[in-house]
């Protein structure tokens, strides 16, 4: 009954002012900085090698009936290589974990817009966001996670763990 189905994934750890990010699948993770959103992640489908290889251009992704087709999921083959990457975690920036439920249906401009004004809020910019991808067609799940950094946190004085564990995945 459920053969072939599989998930998109994307997480993040917090340690020693960064921020380890891996990723599966179409399941994005963006971050805003000084008022500026930035995708931290690439998309594992069809459609965005499409565009990296010229075949689709940027402005026609929206109309694409290719936008579903992941390249990669968990859950469809034995192996999956998971996108690691490390980024410097400022306090003040908010990183935004995300299915495609959302940036399939809410332009990245109206994203950034919904985050920032709401930004003293993060669970009330959260259900905007959830409430934008319905009031757009609302077709797919739409998960949405917000994070705020408060505040520096160094490193402690032992071996940062994560960076070893880290390193196994690259």
């Amino acid at each position: 009954m459920y053969q072939g189905m599989g998930t998109t994934l994307a997480l993040s750890l917090f340690y020693d002012n960064r921020v380890a990010l891996g990723h599966v699948g179409d399941s994005r993770v963006y971050r805003l900085r000084h008022d500026v959103l930035r995708l931290l992640t690439r998309d594992d489908s069809l459609l965005q090698d499409q565009v990296e290889l010229g075949f689709i251009a940027a402005a026609e992704v929206g109309v694409s009936h290719n936008r579903s087709l992941v390249t990669q999921a968990l859950g469809i083959a034995e192996t999956v290589s998971v996108h690691p990457r490390e980024d410097e975690a400022l306090p003040g920036d908010i990183y935004l974990l995300c299915s495609d439920g959302l940036n399939d249906l809410v332009e990245e401009a109206d994203i950034k817009l919904i985050v920032s004004s709401l930004s003293p809020n993060l669970p009330l910019a959260a259900n905007h966001l959830v409430q934008a991808a319905k009031d757009n067609g609302g077709y797919d799940n739409v998960s949405v996670i917000l994070v705020r950094v408060l505040k520096p946190f160094p490193a402690s004085g032992h071996r940062r763990w994560f960076t070893r564990l880290f390193r196994w995945f690259n």
